[in-house]
C-alpha cells in the first residue's frame, strides 16, 4: 500500500515531536538517585570478589558515607579485601587494631597484617612493629631485640632515636648496650643539638654506661631544650630521670605504645 507523500510527512512531524517533547520534559537523576545506583554497583562488585569494591564498601560502612554506619560490616569488607592482598586494607587493617579508636585494640591482629605488609618493604609497618615488640601485651610477646631490629630498618632518625632508647633503658639486660646507644645517641644529637629527645635518649645511653655525670649534665640540657619546644607537656617525665640519674641509677622503660 502506498501513503500519500502528506500524510507520511505529517505522521513522521508527530513522531519528531513527540520524542523531542519526551526528551525536553524528561526528569534528570537526583543526586541521591545516583549515589544509590553508584553504592548498588559497589555491593555487587564486592560480592562478585573484587578486592578495590571490598575495599570502598568497608570504608562506606565505617564511615557511614552514602549507608548507615555499621561496623561489623565495615570490618567485614576490609578484611575479605585484605586477605586477597590488598595493600590499602591490609594497612586499615592493622592501623584500626592498633589504634583502638574504631574497633577493639588486637595487637595479634595488628601484628599479623603489619608483618604482611613489611614484608612488601613497607616502612609504617615496620615501625609500628616496632612498638608493638617495644611494648607487647595482648597476646604479643613484649621482645626488645625484635623491636630493635624493625626500628633500625625503618632507619629515620625517630626510629634510630627508639633503638638508643631500647638499648639503653630496656627492662632485660640481655636486650641492652650501653656503648652502642651511646655511639647511636652521639650522632643523632650532633644532627640536632637542640632537640629534647635527642638529649634524653644521650643521657639515658651515659647513665647506662655508668657516666651519670655526663648523664645528669645532659639531662639538664635536655629540660632546657624541652622549654623551648612542643613537648614541654613532658617536663615531669624528664625532671623523673634527672632525679633518677643524680642518685647513680639508670633508667629503665618498657616503650608504651603510640597514643
Amino acid at each position: 500500500m502506498k501513503y500519500h507523500p502528506l500524510i507520511l510527512s505529517a505522521g513522521l512531524m508527530f513522531t519528531l515531536v513527540v520524542s523531542t517533547a519526551a526528551n525536553a520534559f524528561s526528569i534528570p537523576q537526583t543526586k541521591v538517585a545516583l549515589a544509590a545506583s553508584k553504592v548498588a554497583h559497589i555491593q555487587l562488585k564486592a560480592s562478585q570478589g573484587e578486592q578495590e569494591a571490598q575495599f570502598l564498601l568497608g570504608l562506606m560502612y565505617l564511615s557511614g558515607r552514602f549507608v548507615s554506619q555499621d561496623q561489623q560490616q565495615g570490618i567485614k569488607w576490609i578484611s575479605a579485601a585484605a586477605e586477597q592482598g590488598h595493600p590499602k586494607a591490609q594497612q586499615t587493617l592493622a592501623d584500626l587494631s592498633f589504634e583502638g579508636n574504631i574497633i577493639q585494640r588486637d595487637l595479634g591482629t595488628a601484628e599479623h597484617w603489619y608483618l604482611m605488609l613489611s614484608e612488601q618493604g613497607n616502612k609504617w609497618a615496620q615501625f609500628r612493629l616496632g612498638f608493638i615488640y617495644a611494648a607487647g601485651g595482648e597476646g604479643v610477646e613484649r621482645n626488645c631485640g625484635k623491636a630493635v631490629e624493625r626500628f633500625n630498618s625503618v632507619g629515620d632518625e625517630v626510629s634510630l632515636g627508639n633503638v638508643a632508647w631500647i638499648l639503653a633503658t630496656c627492662p632485660e639486660a640481655e636486650y641492652r648496650n650501653g656503648d652502642k646507644a651511646l655511639e647511636l645517641a652521639r650522632s643523632l644529637v650532633a644532627s640536632d643539638q637542640q632537640d629534647p629527645t635527642n638529649l634524653d635518649n644521650l643521657a639515658a645511653a651515659y647513665a647506662e654506661t655508668g657516666d651519670y655525670n655526663s648523664a645528669v649534665e645532659t639531662q639538664q640540657k635536655a629540660i632546657h631544650a624541652l622549654k623551648n619546644s612542643k613537648m614541654v607537656n613532658r617536663s615531669d617525665e624528664f625532671e623523673q630521670r634527672l632525679q633518677s640519674y643524680q642518685q647513680n641509677k639508670p633508667f629503665r622503660e618498657v616503650i608504651p605504645l603510640m597514643d
